[in-house]
């Protein structure tokens, strides 16, 4: 269920629009959750490959700074004071009281699963990537690769036979592999993938257009998913994975395919967010929303249309990213 699901999202517009603010609405209820500490753990990831190092091997210019942690606390604040305001204006109404409290708790926990699993998942990491480094290192010695990160492009056999042969003959194919791999990690990915069922409907698309909620989208506008509400106006940074990262500086917009564990501090810094994929459940959304920043996802080619430096407004209530002529 995309931002706590459908139902949710209805009944905050259908219930509580008067009381909750128009920037920011049942997205307030989700913010500064106490389950959810976006903190820089050492085997958070920058993506699911091995051949990324993991939080423990980044430069320590990614360290959360204190008025990261300030905003976080006032969101947490705003996110109390929201829903003693809601449960007070339904107070006389006490189906929908309790409605309210069971859709809020279920949508509060879904707010969270997505990071808790990507903590849990990935917390062999660290150590499943220095054993593959220390076999690379040990087959670089041997001279069966040039470098150890060649280990990365090779097949399981590979590695199994070089350990066991004695001719030490040099493994095919590893240069190959590796211009592919560099190849098809330019391309921008697919939204989605297959169709939905025609008795379901495109579940994703309805989310999205409740997430607006009637919220109007620029002419000439880049679309995308509505993430995390507010709007900002910066210029862009593209990142494309650890080696940007230094170059990241306060109020810039991080524009990115995607986003992990690891760029987590890198939101503290940003004005907002814009991914080529993802959806109201991914990394950039929930995390944009931790951090109260405007967030637009799954806009397909962000990375591709947008320029470093070029001066953009991200409008994550509505899903739009505008682009500002050059003055």
């Amino acid at each position: 269920m995309e931002d706590g699901g459908p139902t949710w999202t209805r009944f905050a517009h259908r219930h509580l629009a008067d009381v909750l603010p128009e920037e920011g609405g049942a997205q307030m209820l989700l913010r500064g959750l106490p389950e959810i500490q976006p903190m820089f753990s050492e085997h958070a990831v920058q993506s699911l490959d091995w051949y990324h190092p993991v939080a423990a091997e980044l430069p320590t210019v990614l360290s959360l700074s204190s008025a990261a942690v300030d905003r976080r606390v006032k969101l947490a604040e705003e996110r109390a004071a929201a829903e003693r305001r809601c449960r007070a204006a339904l107070a006389g109404r006490p189906r929908l009281l309790e409605s309210f409290g069971r859709l809020l708790e279920v949508s509060q926990r879904y707010a969270v699963i997505r990071e808790e699993q990507a903590h849990e998942f990935t917390l062999a990491w660290p150590v499943l990537r220095a054993c593959a480094t220390r076999l690379g290192q040990h087959l670089a010695g041997l001279r069966v690769i040039q470098q150890a990160d060649d280990v990365f492009f090779c097949t399981r056999a590979q590695v199994t036979s070089a350990l066991a042969c004695r001719t030490r003959r040099q493994i095919a194919g590893i240069g190959e592999r590796h211009e592919i791999w560099q190849r098809q990690r330019q391309r921008a990915a697919p939204l989605t993938l297959g169709h939905p069922a025609p008795l379901i409907g495109d579940v994703i698309d309805r989310t999205v257009q409740q997430a607006r909620h009637g919220a109007e989208t620029t002419e000439g506008a880049m679309i995308g998913h509505p993430a995390s509400t507010g709007r900002a106006t910066g210029p862009v940074r593209i990142v494309h994975g650890l080696e940007d990262f230094a170059a990241f500086t306060d109020g810039e917009v991080l524009v990115a395919k995607t986003t992990a564990p690891a760029w987590t501090p890198l939101f503290a810094r940003a004005a907002a967010v814009v991914t080529d994929s993802g959806s109201l459940a991914a990394h950039a959304s929930l995390v944009a929303r931790e951090y109260g920043i405007p967030a637009v996802v799954g806009t397909g080619d962000a990375t591709h249309r947008l320029l470093a430096g070029q001066i953009i407004t991200v409008d994550g209530t509505a899903g739009t990213v505008m682009l500002h002529a050059a003055a």
